[in-house]
């Protein structure tokens, strides 16, 4: 596995938090019954992910996300950021059960 380098502000501390920046891009999925694909913007090094209701399953790639094949399980109203991975153009999501709702933001 590669490893990748925690991020560093402008004072060359690690980066710990959301970013103060307004998003790239935001998408809003109440219906995340079948696999959702978000394309990410070519510049976007994090995500900002809410689960809202139910559990979601996320999966790095072009790959259908599913409830046997994920890379992550976001709990139930969480917030959750990630830096996307080297080479990662998309991201997929499905939700655990029905009325789960997505929302992401990227940085």
């Amino acid at each position: 596995m590669a490893r990748i380098a925690l991020p560093i502000d402008g004072n060359s501390n690690v980066f710990q938090g959301l970013p103060a920046a307004v998003a790239l891009e935001e998408t809003y999925d109440a219906t995340v019954s079948a696999t959702t694909e978000i394309t990410l913007n070519a510049a976007t090094t994090m995500i900002v992910v809410t689960a809202i209701d139910k559990a979601i399953f996320l999966k790095w790639g072009t790959s259908d996300a599913s409830s046997t094949d994920w890379d992550v399980c976001l709990p139930a109203n969480s917030l959750n950021a990630f830096y996307v991975p080297p080479d990662i153009t998309a991201v997929n999501f499905i939700e655990e059960v029905a009325t789960a709702k997505l929302a992401v933001s990227e940085f």
